[in-house]
């Protein structure tokens, strides 16, 4: 019995770059490969083996048709996501598996989801917010629209889960889905997935319908825990360019590539500060826009303890505030 580590990636050299990051962070850390398959669904393999050199990776071609498919031939790109789960346990029905978002990168050893498959417990990335709590928040940025529709739909109806008629309110929890590391066993329910990402997107247009889904079913019949320790996950837009512009320094520089791999712990761990400063600094940003000048004050002290001998940080919040 092997697992699998499953990534979706697709689209253009800015995804790819993403992805072949995230596959490199994890082989960089010390856990026994023997039994781990790598399953990559791109439009571009060769792009891939340009990096990256291990004998136990996928490339599963994603075609066109096979993307219609995956989709279910709708409109809802997310289903991918479902589709290439689905797919994998039906193509190794006998593995565990954990997908992650291209967007991600293993800051602390994956051995600690990888050793840790068992029914009834999964990882899923973090635990966000209370559904009761969905609407003011997404009202906030102009999508409350989105979370009303859903709880509309959800309140006082049943769904079938695993044979059993199951409901949800606004007590549960959505959970970011930049992790999925599942049991084999849950593969049986992943039809169930995919019928209860349909029925959300049809009637609520949530783009977060897929992750809505595998939360809710993952609440019912297992014990989630959190994989953010584990995997950082960078799915602001900011962040994301703050990334994608790092990482074309660092794939077309050999020098670069090679010098970060070499000394990979550190090298990871001041990335991921980098990054967190630079969510901060966003949020000094978000906060002087809104005149919430308690909070920028509060966000630029937190960045400032993390980094006090970095004169650059003072000179990043000072621009952040003007």
């Amino acid at each position: 019995m092997s697992k699998n580590l499953v990534l979706l990636s697709y689209g253009g050299e800015i995804e790819y770059k993403r992805a072949i990051f995230c596959i490199q962070s994890f082989l960089s850390w010390d856990i026994q490969l023997a039994n781990i398959r790598i399953v990559v669904y791109t439009d571009l393999p060769s792009y891939f083996t340009q990096y990256i050199q291990y004998d136990l990776i996928e490339y599963i071609l994603l075609t066109p048709v096979l993307s219609q498919e995956l989709m279910r031939n709708t409109a809802y790109i997310h289903l991918k996501k479902v589709g290439v789960i689905q797919l994998t346990f039906q193509k190794y029905p006998d593995d565990d598996l954990c997908f992650i978002d291209t967007d991600t990168f293993f800051i602390n050893n994956p051995s600690y989801i990888f050793e840790a498959f068992e029914i009834g417990k999964c990882f899923l990335h973090k635990k966000e917010y209370q559904l009761s709590d969905s609407i003011e928040k997404f009202a906030s940025f102009g999508q409350g629209e989105f979370p009303k529709s859903f709880m509309k739909f959800i309140s006082d109806r049943e769904f079938n889960i695993g044979g059993k008629s199951e409901s949800f309110d606004g007590t549960y929890f959505s959970w970011n889905t930049g992790v999925i590391a599942v049991n084999k066993d849950f593969s049986k329910l992943m039809e169930n997935v995919v019928d209860l990402t349909l029925q959300f997107h049809n009637n609520s247009k949530w783009f977060i319908s897929e992750q809505l889904a595998f939360s809710l079913i993952l609440q019912k019949i297992a014990e989630i825990r959190p994989a953010e320790q584990i995997v950082f996950h960078y799915w602001g837009k900011r962040q994301k360019v703050f990334m994608d512009n790092y990482l074309s320094v660092l794939l077309n520089q050999k020098s670069e590539y090679n010098a970060f791999f070499k000394n990979f712990r550190k090298s990871i761990e001041k990335l991921r500060i980098e990054i967190e400063n630079d969510l901060s600094l966003e949020q000094i940003n978000i906060a002087v826009t809104q005149k919430s000048y308690f909070y920028a004050f509060k966000q630029g002290i937190k960045i400032i303890l993390k980094n006090p001998l970095n004169l650059q940080i003072y000179r990043k919040i000072y621009y952040e505030l003007v």
